[in-house]
């Protein structure tokens, strides 16, 4: 193996920005973008789940249900949009099973988009692009490539 065959911030010295092609870049930029709308969507559920009661109109046990359950989406939707920001940093990185998660992560995403075009078109169809192009530079030539180059664990000493 010859110092050409290695690539990558561990055996360049470079930062991960610096070092990744630019399909991974832009990739990297839309699942930012996407998280950072996923914690304000998550704690914006989590904030107006105690109006949701008055607004309703129920009471007592089955409010406080409804509120337990907002909440808990809330969170969910949070944590899922931090864990997809981790993700994407070590998919800039180089990192295949980020590459895989976030891959996984995108489709589930481009399904809910279903749901979200009956109440909100525009905002589906701009989220079904991001996911889109996200998930496709993932997979482009100079991106595979990049996945590809060995790193320090994996070559022989």
């Amino acid at each position: 193996m010859t110092d050409r065959d290695l690539s990558g911030p561990e055996f360049t010295g470079e930062t991960a920005l610096e070092a990744a092609p630019v399909e991974l870049k832009l990739s990297f930029g839309l699942w930012l973008a996407e998280a950072i709308f996923g914690i304000f969507t998550g704690v914006a559920i989590a904030v107006v789940a105690g109006i949701i009661p008055e607004v309703v109109g129920i009471e007592d046990d089955d409010a406080a249900v409804a509120v337990s359950v907002l909440i808990g989406i809330g969170v969910f939707t949070a944590v899922i949009a931090v864990f997809r920001i981790i993700c994407s940093v070590y998919m800039l990185r180089g990192r295949v099973w980020a590459r895989n998660t976030l891959t996984i992560l995108g489709l589930l995403g481009l399904v809910g988009v279903w749901s979200e075009l009956q109440t909100f078109p525009g905002v589906a169809i701009a989220h079904a692009l991001v996911l889109l192009v996200a998930l496709v530079t993932l997979y482009l030539p100079r991106s595979n490539a990049y996945f590809r180059a060995p790193f320090p664990a994996s070559v022989p000493n």
